[in-house]
């Protein structure tokens, strides 16, 4: 579940969207600010695009990920505290529903690949490889025109800054180290450890919701992955200087927080409300970052996030309106969406459960009430039988497939393969809800005339028509992950090669319109090739290549059984219990 520059700006032309009835929505992961510099706008949202071909023969190198003994890294934190759940403490229930365990010859819900991809070994190793070298290729050019800056823009040759703390170097670590591109990930591990600082005077306030999955996420990942010492020193940093963000009135934190002089602000445009998205996303991060420290606090704080979402009550059960107030004590508008503003709420939900083991039974019964309205609610099927998950407005649905809610076939397949409802005909259901939205998400690329596909599409209630112009449409293409990452999911989860395929083909279209000589961009409108944006997302390196890259891999580079990304993608090792 990938959720900006401008994003006040942006965000604010949403909502006003949202009143006339048109959802001309962001895209919630970055600094989408699509025509100036506002270090405020999360930058999930951007654009590029151009053309170029690919002609490399290079050999395949797979990371297969073994976890380090962590038994004695840093000080660990008694049972009680790493049952990870509830404000008030949850003991330990043997009896409770955990994830599958999988004994010597039974079927492995979560790979379900070994014997396609040793079949199509060749093709793999070449299609992967291709990949691979486009990380590196998008890589040079960030050192080379933008190195130390946040994020590059090639058609200028220069760095974008809305963090000021070298986002892309951080965001990207894990994705050089998967790719066993050595020379690369050790030039972004000696900047890390021996030149970034967090409290550097930038002199702009950090989004909390960006720090935590961008920042935060990677540090735990590269720790669990190498066990090298500074990457637990740097989380722990920015995880203390994320405490900032939080005061005693609200158990949410502010939107944005200066990590210099610690002084916080809210969205203004949304009436200093908190959007629903941003403290959810705090729950993995702020676990981990805990059972790795053993330090309880961060996970106290993100236990006080559960215990004021699980008591708030929405209109219908398990579907909660985009804003809340600031105390936790009502909700600020009545729009709903699994996409901009709501995605990773959702998605936290099953992943923490998952992520624990089970541990905490809150995360399971609020997803699955959540999923349960979701499919009764949003999820329809059009007249040419696609299904699609759309939004609400007051009562009214809008028909509209946000790009960010793609990330949501893969959640429901995931949920299915956990068996988190310990009901085989319900974990049916979710397979199949997850598989045709993972399938009409790929569509909307196959019906433009670039083969990307639109922030949001439009599926005309009358003829069932997708369209990604006009009406209800946004129709840039800003790199954005969540389909792919439906995809990488689905081929996991089935074993069916038809997702490779709808993955290759997605990554030739953003190579052949995407790629400059001087890094990727996006596209301002996915019918015109020509209409190039100007950013090379941080999202494009941790994200999109990351999940096509890890399509055509084994099972053995991480493992879904292992494994669970955070909405960054990068991946936290499952704790189970014995």
């Amino acid at each position: 579940m990938v959720m900006l520059k401008g994003r006040e700006l942006f965000i604010a032309m949403i909502a006003a969207i949202f009143i006339i009835g048109f959802i001309t929505i962001l895209s919630f992961d970055g600094g989408i600010n699509r025509r100036g510099d506002n270090p405020l706008i999360p930058q999930r949202w951007r654009n590029v695009g151009i053309q170029a071909k690919v002609e490399t023969t290079t050999t395949t190198t797979t990371t297969t990920i073994n976890i380090p003994n962590l038994q004695n890294t840093g000080n660990q934190i008694n049972q009680d505290n790493q049952n990870i759940g509830g404000g008030q403490g949850t003991a330990y229930d043997k009896n409770r529903r955990k994830l599958p365990r999988i004994k010597k010859g039974q079927v492995n819900p979560f790979n379900k690949i070994d014997k396609v991809y040793k079949e199509n070994e060749d093709l793999n190793k070449e299609r992967s490889n291709i990949i691979r070298e486009e990380m590196k290729f998008s890589w040079e050019k960030y050192r080379e025109f933008a190195w130390g800056m946040d994020e590059l823009k090639p058609l200028e040759k220069r760095g974008h800054d809305w963090f000021g703390l070298g986002l892309s170097i951080v965001d990207s670590l894990d994705t050089l180290y998967l790719m066993n591109l050595d020379k690369e990930y050790k030039e972004a591990k000696d900047w890390v450890e021996n030149v970034l600082n967090h409290r550097k005077d930038t002199g702009r306030k950090v989004s909390v919701f960006e720090t935590t999955i961008r920042f935060l996420g990677t540090y735990n990942t590269m720790f669990a992955l190498t066990g090298e010492q500074f990457y637990l020193e740097k989380g722990r940093d920015i995880a203390d200087l994320i405490l900032h963000a939080f005061n005693d009135h609200s158990p949410f934190p502010a939107s944005f927080v200066s990590l210099t002089d610690h002084k916080v602000s809210y969205q203004s445009w949304a009436g200093n409300c908190i959007i629903l998205c941003e403290p959810a996303s705090m729950f993995l991060e702020f676990n981990e970052i805990s059972r790795i420290t053993g330090d309880p606090k961060y996970k106290q704080y993100s236990d006080k996030i559960l215990d004021a979402l699980a008591s708030m009550r929405p209109s219908i059960p398990g579907l909660y309106p985009t804003l809340i107030s600031q105390d936790g004590s009502r909700f600020c508008n009545n729009q709903i969406s699994v996409g901009v503003m709501g995605d990773s709420f959702y998605e936290y939900l099953l992943k923490m459960w998952i992520y624990q083991d089970g541990v905490e039974e809150r995360y399971s019964e609020l997803f699955q009430l959540s999923a349960d309205a979701i499919i009764k609610h949003l999820y329809k099927v059009s007249k040419q039988g696609d299904g699609f998950i759309t939004n609400l407005e007051g009562n009214s649905i809008t028909n509209t497939q946000e790009h960010l809610t793609c990330f949501a076939g893969g959640m429901f397949m995931l949920a299915a393969a956990s068996n988190i409802t310990g009901n085989d005909e319900k974990s049916a259901l979710y397979m199949e809800v997850g598989e045709n939205v993972t399938k009409t998400c790929a569509k909307t690329y196959d019906l433009t005339p670039t083969g990307l596909g639109p922030e949001i599409a439009y599926i005309d209630p009358e003829s069932g028509n997708i369209r990604f112009n006009g009406y209800k449409t946004v129709s840039w293409y800003i790199l954005r992950p969540e389909v792919v990452e439906s995809i990488f999911i689905a081929y996991r989860l089935t074993g069916n090669t038809e997702y490779q395929d709808m993955a290759w083909k997605i990554f030739q279209a953003i190579y052949e319109v995407c790629r400059t000589e001087n890094g990727y961009l996006g596209l301002n409108d996915v019918s015109n090739k020509l209409t190039i944006d100007g950013y090379q997302q941080s999202f494009f390196l941790s994200e999109t290549l990351k999940y096509l890259y890890l399509t055509f891999q084994p099972s053995s580079v991480v493992p879904l059984d292992k494994f669970v990304f955070n909405t960054e993608a990068h991946p936290i090792e499952i704790q189970y219990k014995n």
